[in-house]
């Protein structure tokens, strides 16, 4: 049995989710030519000349006056809130992500992580990466998230 394809170009299908007030846009990729997707995520994103590039270090699942919440879901959610304050320090916005690469501490997590990032995080979703790893810097920490996201002039 074949897997399901999401879409059915012989190449790829593209889709643009331009900035307000710009002719240039964002063009998330999805090759007919790879894998089906295992979650919600683009195959590649290409960012257009000129946009502004935000680099991000890993947002931990902390909240803002230090204290780590217990559960895996609000560890998730604690780590989108610090993902979109720094977008929001940068003038950027959820769907200015471009790439997401995510670290958890063991694999049962990821179907909470799965249903914090279908809230949060806009379709098309962002080219994505999930790792699992052994530890964070801290024990009681479960997840970190690092992006890179873009926005036009």
């Amino acid at each position: 049995m074949s897997p399901v394809r999401p879409f059915t170009s012989t190449a790829a299908r593209i889709y643009r989710s331009g900035w307000k007030g710009s002719q240039m846009a964002l063009q998330h990729i999805h090759s007919d030519e790879t894998p089906a997707p295992l979650s919600a995520h683009s195959d590649a994103v290409l960012i257009p000349p000129g946009a502004a590039i935000l680099v991000s270090s890993g947002m931990l699942g902390m909240r803002k006056d230090g204290t780590i919440p217990e559960s895996t879901e609000e560890q998730v959610e604690a780590a989108f809130d610090n993902v979109e304050a720094v977008l929001r320090a940068a003038g950027m916005e959820m769907g200015d992500i471009v790439k997401m690469t995510t670290f958890i501490t063991d694999a049962r997590y990821r179907d909470a992580f799965r249903a914090v990032r279908a809230k949060r995080v806009g379709d098309p979703a962002p080219a994505s990466t999930r790792v699992v790893i052994t530890s964070l810097s801290m024990p009681a920490l479960k997840v970190e998230i690092e992006i890179i996201a873009a926005k036009a002039p």
